[in-house]
């Protein structure tokens, strides 16, 4: 692994995924006692996540609206010697969920200002489309792209500032 720079970039990217997207408040999801843990094979960052039977482990699979965003929150660790960056939180480590407020995020289907956000039953990632076009193997998260973007570049997606209720 070399020390010297790789790449150059002519501008600053306008957002990077999982981070907050605005000055609004983020509203968090109340941790049980000892908080929130990644489960079995760990959890990725600005992807949404899924609260298990035990109230406290998460992961990236699960059939009914997810618990919430998983924000970068200096959650992230690097485990390897000399690596540069990482947007994994290891199997065991405190998580913190975002059930509201602006994110940047990245979705794998092109994004336009006004869709619904749904996430992947598979691997909490995003995707988005009209209100009640649900994509296949996704859920709804009750999120909405803010700002649109083409498919896996920066979007802002905006969750409610008050709790969902049934």
């Amino acid at each position: 692994m070399s020390d010297f720079q790789q790449t150059v970039s002519y501008t600053w990217p306008q957002g990077f995924p999982g981070a907050p997207a605005s000055a609004n408040p983020i509203r968090t999801a109340i941790a049980p006692e000892g908080g929130f843990i990644a489960r079995e094979g760990g959890l990725t960052i600005a992807r949404f996540v899924w609260r298990h039977e035990d109230g406290v482990s998460l992961s990236h699979i699960g059939t009914t609206t997810p618990a919430g965003f998983l924000y970068r929150s200096q959650q992230g660790l690097t485990t390897q010697y000399l690596q540069s960056a990482t947007m994994t939180l290891p199997q065991g480590f405190m998580a913190s969920l975002a059930e509201g407020g602006d994110f940047w995020a990245v979705a794998s289907t092109a994004a336009t200002a006004g869709q619904a956000v749904y996430a992947s039953t598979g691997d909490g990632s995003l995707q988005t489309a009209p209100a009640g076009n649900t994509p296949q193997g996704t859920v709804a998260t009750g999120w909405t792209v803010s700002r649109g973007g083409s498919a896996g570049e920066p979007i802002i997606i905006s969750g409610p500032m008050h709790p969902m209720t049934a």
